[in-house]
């Protein structure tokens, strides 16, 4: 089934370049497209009262509004989006798909789906280009105004990236004023818009309604009616910006003091490797979100399935130590050390060493015996 689906996956792909025309003009370029490719890139630059139009006319008000609304979008841009469509101009406006790295091909769809390049076919090899409009426009921006605007639109996007790991779910109209306690200076700059048309870009969060919601969240209506039942008057946790900002690497949780307190432990009592002790934690920091913190760690000695009480224990005082830490949705990105008035560094319990007795008592050394689970 995994071999068929990819050979669909692959079938399409080889279509989508085969129909494409090698050209960089983008009045071409439309024709070339079926309707309903031409309607999703109009709207996705923010066309409106389309629907009735049939191709033609979609494509001439395409063509006439095409410009100033690519112009407009660029204002919401960070320093990634326009440096990868500035190295398309660095390279004539073309870029071979086998030569583009993992991560920029992730994020080829959206600039897609905005119309600033397309697929195609040159000497038999799948290739994306911008068309002439596109670049001229990129060229206009490479000035020093224009690339401090892109830093500072960088520097929200990443505040609100790492928010919506944070706090889960964020009503829209609190997001100037939580924005604007570490970014004073951003007065004036339409940080909804920026953030809104981030969401198609990252891909971590989407708009509902009138909310921001992290892209994990299924039932994020269940999320919001528990906050508005038990903890409507919290405000949303004052997190450290420098917090925020490492929120967004995916292996954010072992960089912080207790998530490597807990790596430490962990790995000290199990012979595991490191991105599977990450993975775990991960998996912990997602359960705590829905479950209280009993079932939360029950989930994971479930998982270790041993009878060793004492090992259980154990595990049990350092599981807890750290979901503690964790920054929780329902709580408005507090955790529940913070609930509880605690403080959020936890005194660590002696460390049982691989080389120290083993704690169930049997006289071996820890990682003869138990250690080896």
């Amino acid at each position: 089934m995994v071999e068929d689906l990819f050979e669909k996956y692959a079938s399409k792909m080889d279509r989508m370049f085969a129909k494409g025309v090698y050209s960089f003009n983008i009045e071409e370029q439309l024709n070339s497209l079926s309707k309903d490719s031409i309607y999703s890139v109009a709207r996705n630059i923010g066309m409106s009262k389309i629907s009735t139009l049939n191709k033609d006319k979609l494509i001439e008000r395409v063509l006439t509004e095409y410009k100033p609304l690519i112009e407009r979008q660029f204002n919401f841009f960070e320093e990634e989006r326009y440096e990868i469509l500035k190295s398309y101009v660095n390279n004539g406006g073309m870029k071979i798909f086998d030569q583009i790295n993992e991560s920029e091909l992730g994020k080829t769809a959206y600039f897609m789906q905005q119309g600033l390049i397309f697929p195609s076919l040159k000497d038999e090899k799948a290739v994306f280009l911008m068309p002439k409009v596109v670049q001229k426009l990129v060229m206009q921006m490479d000035t020093p105004q224009y690339k401090d605007r892109i830093r500072l639109n960088g520097e929200i996007l990443n505040l609100y990236r790492g928010m919506n790991k944070a706090y889960g779910v964020i009503e829209s109209k609190c997001i100037q004023e939580l924005i604007n306690k570490y970014c004073m200076h951003l007065d004036g700059f339409e940080i909804e818009n920026i953030i809104r048309e981030g969401q198609y870009f990252y891909k971590e969060y989407r708009e509902e309604k009138s909310f921001f919601v992290n892209n994990n969240i299924e039932n994020w209506l269940d999320l919001v009616d528990d906050i508005k039942k038990n903890n409507n008057d919290l405000d949303y946790a004052t997190i450290k910006k420098d917090e925020l900002i490492s929120c967004i690497d995916e292996k954010w949780l072992y960089t912080t003091k207790f998530g490597k307190t807990f790596f430490k432990e962990f790995t000290d009592t199990f012979e595991i490797n490191k991105d599977m002790t990450i993975q775990i934690m991960n998996d912990l920091s997602f359960d705590i979100q829905d479950n209280e913190p009993n079932e939360a760690i029950k989930g994971l000695l479930d998982l270790i399935n041993s009878d060793n009480n004492n090992l259980k224990n154990y595990i049990e005082v350092i599981t807890n130590k750290f979901i503690n830490n964790i920054r929780l949705w329902r709580y408005k990105g507090a955790t529940i050390n913070e609930i509880n008035g605690k403080n959020n560094t936890v005194k660590s319990e002696k460390t049982v060493g691989r080389n120290d007795p083993c704690i169930c008592g049997s006289g071996k050394k820890y990682k003869k015996c138990c250690g080896k689970i």
